[in-house]
């Protein structure tokens, strides 16, 4: 890379040289008070971001000035993510230091910090902003549109069949490694619901209706030896289509809008080979296609954001179906797509016509989506299982932290409140997780009510505690080198991926399925697939990995893609990612931070990233 800058002072070099002494001296300071605990900071990812800091310091990035925002905002953002992460280390590893000692911290890192950052901005300008003489606040002007154009439609079709076929086999590998298919802990109360209790709407009806389907259409071909494993090998084909063709869809649409060639294949092979996806395609949970859709509708909300001033009826359509499968797969997907539709509602306020038809638009699909879900359950007899305390998992957490480490202290009062709610027991306290923290909650408005006045009651005495069990909660949305959803939120299913399912179930589970087993046929590809997903050996020593994978990362990521499109002037582009952000939202008030809910994103923001930087020049 060139140098930035040719000159340098005196004082230039003094604060950078401090800097970077200040920065050494902490880092030191962590590693031995870590080795002194016997434990290593996790997977490499803090050796690598103090290495590209001091590369920024090197580079002159301190006092660099072609960078977006004032000094003051950068200050603030740098030190906030420094403080994070300090925050962070010191959950990790309580004792490890005192309060005094963390604030340093903090104070040595910001400069390091702030240089990367800016580092950052000035690339993401010098790459994000070389299309600006070719689309002005997002809109194009027409040049990168007629190149797409110029692409024969036998050439898309071409192009959309090529990366499907190269995308589905590469999941054919881990299907013929886990045939039928991985079967998460979430697919077993969805066999209950199918083959004991009947069909609810605590999981996404559709899903459901589909793993039925598929278990059916098993059962119609006698002529197979085993129903269930069939049935199962349908659904796992049936998704792991859907998948690549959303892929596929993505990578093609990515090359009309002037993405590097080399770029989009790169995209088409990770998602071919790389594990999570060809893992993900082949387990059996509703994340998986939910986040394929999400991807998918971010590139719809781009057109509709920044490309043809008006679309044709035939994209209309297919953008209307993808947002009636978009909500149906996720229950709480509505929230964050009713907060999406307002800001475009927003956007579009001073043309009146184009507001009366995105509203009147939205509007007609949201009902669809309403006749459609009132349909099946009416049709299938489901019952309503989505509890009122699914909302209550932050509330539920930080009743719970007070409890256990205040408990002398409660009043009668608050002992009977709380005994009226979760019973004979008191709540139990995971900070990863808030599901045993809520388990016990009655769903009956006196409960509710009791439940409401005791968690202010407690909130207006314990503020630090409630903060602090929230940030606990969604600590891997925030420190870069969490760790608690690898191993610390469900003890029977541990790493990213969840891929098994209680020991003490598996009885229960071949009651449900009687005829699943997988095949043990490939166990060299089965070791070397858990090894990545199950342990964590691959992260400690692969961290540019175990950074992408971090879902903090993905957080990250869609913070930076954002402020880049404030600072590039391009607003437009910000409402692909309102969606994308109220889904955060979701995630950060629900029970615990797996990689599998935060897949959207990681899709999504990936999608959203190469559209802004990832462009290349276009020769006119």
């Amino acid at each position: 890379m060139e140098r930035i800058r040719k000159d340098v002072s005196m004082r230039e070099l003094a604060l950078t040289g401090i800097s970077a002494a200040l920065a050494l001296v902490c880092a030191g300071r962590i590693f031995l008070l870590l080795r002194a605990q016997g434990s290593v900071y996790t997977m490499g990812i803090f050796p690598l971001a103090l290495l590209f800091g001091l590369y920024c310091l090197w580079k002159r990035a301190l006092l660099l000035e072609e960078v977006f925002f004032f000094v003051p905002v950068r200050a603030l953002l740098a030190a906030g993510f420094a403080a994070l992460q300090v925050l962070g280390l010191v959950f990790s590893h309580p004792g490890i230091c005192g309060v005094p000692e963390a604030v340093l911290w903090v104070v040595c890192f910001t400069p390091i910090t702030y240089a990367g950052q800016n580092m950052l901005f000035f690339l993401a300008k010098k790459t994000g902003g070389d299309d600006m003489a070719r689309r002005q606040d997002g809109e194009l002007t027409g040049t990168e549109e007629d190149a797409g154009r110029k692409q024969t439609h036998t050439g898309q079709k071409g192009a959309f069949w090529g990366a499907f076929a190269l995308i589905f086999g590469g999941f054919c590998i881990p299907f013929a490694t886990y045939y039928p298919a991985i079967m998460a802990y979430d697919v077993i109360p969805q066999l209950d619901q199918i083959r004991v209790s009947g069909l609810t709407t605590h999981h996404p009806l559709i899903h459901t209706l589909l793993l039925k389907g598929c278990l059916a259409l098993g059962e119609l071909l006698s002529f197979l030896p085993n129903a269930d494993r069939a049935g199962l090998a349908f659904y796992s084909l049936m998704q792991m289509a859907v998948v690549a063709a959303c892929f596929a869809y993505v990578s093609c649409f990515l090359g009309r809008r002037g993405v590097s060639k080399w770029l989009c294949y790169a995209f088409v092979l990770c998602a071919a080979v790389f594990p999570t996806h060809g893992m993900l395609a082949v387990s059996i949970t509703k994340d998986t296609i939910y986040a394929a859709l999400t991807m998918a509708f971010t590139v719809f909300a781009y057109e509709l954001a920044v490309g043809e001033k008006n679309p044709e009826i035939g994209w209309w359509i297919r953008y209307g179906i993808l947002t009636v499968l978009l909500l149906l797969f996720r229950n709480n997907s509505v929230y964050a797509w009713l907060v999406y539709v307002a800001a475009v509602a927003l956007a579009g306020r001073k043309r009146p016509l184009s507001f009366q038809k995105i509203c009147a638009f939205h509007g007609a699909v949201f009902l669809m989506y309403l006749c459609i879900n009132g349909l099946m359950v009416q049709a299938v007899s489901a019952t309503s299982s989505t509890y009122a305390r699914e909302m209550l998992s932050v509330p539920a957490q930080q009743i719970a932290r007070v409890v256990q480490y205040h408990e002398e202290e409660l009043t009668q009062e608050d002992l009977a409140a709380i005994a009226a709610v979760w019973g004979e027991n008191l709540p139990e306290y995971v900070p990863a997780i808030a599901d045993r923290s809520k388990k016990d909650i009655a769903g009956d408005k006196e409960t509710l009510r009791i439940f409401i006045g005791e968690w202010i009651s407690l909130g207006l005495r314990y503020p630090g505690e409630y903060l602090q069990a929230f940030l606990l909660k969604n600590k891997g949305m925030w420190e870069l080198t969490d760790t608690t959803y690898l191993n610390d939120v469900y003890t029977y299913a541990k790493g990213y991926l969840q891929i098994t399912y209680p020991s003490d179930q598996q009885p229960y589970m071949e009651a449900l399925a009687p005829g699943y087993v997988r095949h043990q046929k490939l166990q060299p590809l089965q070791s070397l697939y858990r090894y990545f997903a199950a342990g964590d050996e691959l992260w400690r020593y692969c961290p540019p990995v175990a950074l992408v994978m971090q879902p903090a990362f993905t957080c990250y990521l869609l913070l930076f893609y954002c402020l880049c499109c404030i600072g590039l002037k391009k607003t437009k582009l910000l409402l692909p990612a309102v969606y994308l952000l109220a889904l955060a939202g979701t995630l950060l008030l629900g029970p615990c931070v797996l990689t599998r809910y935060v897949y959207p994103l990681m899709l999504s923001v990936t999608v959203l990233a190469l559209l802004l930087f990832g462009r290349g020049r276009i020769q006119n």
